[in-house]
């Protein structure tokens, strides 16, 4: 397989599983196309093309927002909480978190736009409030996360098309297969970023709503408080003779 020893170094146990085939072809591709293949990757963790993630952590190219992504991407609750053992994911998970903290990302071109911001917030403060009724401290968690995680970030926007490039180290058949993973990964990422865009301005909805119920019980508390406060300073005004 190809010309990229660090790709063929970290997939040493598989260098032509899938895996191996997509980081060949992210390679060459920008960061718009890896934060599709970011989102899309989702929750894979476990299958043989999640662990490209892995691959994303130790390289430097990785633009800062896709860090925040790749995070959310790796995030496992309980893994996270200590509840659960997963050596491997956990160590991804410390190392991302530690070396976006120490610098080593150093490029931000990209943004975190609010919705993706606001899912990753939510995701957090759900799990959060879940676990503390549980009894759970934060004491035990595997890493402090970084604010900057739920926290938009300004940038070029993540186009819904990015220009894709062919690979430079694969042929024949391995090079259609991750073309075509990558693409299929791109459109899941797409419909990721859709569910989130939908979830964002639900939320955002549900806010306005409660801010309303909100305004209209203090206006409503105010004005029988007037009422309440007039009445009585007419009774009074009578007993004196007014």
């Amino acid at each position: 397989m190809g010309q990229h020893g660090t790709v063929e170094a970290f997939f040493k146990a598989g260098p032509h599983d899938g895996g191996a085939c997509l980081a060949e072809w992210l390679a060459g591709q920008n960061q718009e196309v890896w934060a599709h293949v970011i989102r899309g990757l989702e929750g894979q963790w476990a299958t043989a093309e999640g662990r490209v993630l892995e691959w994303m952590v130790g390289r430097r190219e990785l633009d800062r927002s896709n860090a925040v992504r790749l995070f959310w991407s790796l995030f496992n609750p309980e893994v996270w909480m200590g509840t659960r053992e997963d050596a491997r994911l956990a160590a991804a998970m410390a190392r991302l978190a530690e070396r976006f903290g120490a610098g080593f990302y150093t490029v931000q071109a990209l943004e975190i736009t609010r919705a993706e911001a606001f899912c990753f917030r939510h995701r957090l403060r759900r799990m959060l409030r879940r676990a503390r009724g549980e009894g759970w401290s934060e004491s035990g968690a595997l890493v402090s996360i970084p604010e900057a995680f739920v926290r938009p970030m300004r940038g070029l926007p993540v186009g819904d098309q990015p220009a894709l490039h062919p690979s430079r180290s694969l042929t024949g058949e391995e090079r259609r297969a991750a073309e075509g993973l990558g693409a299929g990964l791109m459109v899941a990422g797409r419909a990721v970023m859709t569910r989130r865009r939908r979830e964002a301005w639900r939320g955002w909805v549900k806010l306005r709503v409660l801010q309303g119920a909100a305004l209209a019980g203090c206006a409503a508390a105010a004005t029988g408080s007037w009422m309440f406060l007039t009445q009585d300073m007419r009774q009074m005004l009578a007993m004196v003779g007014y």
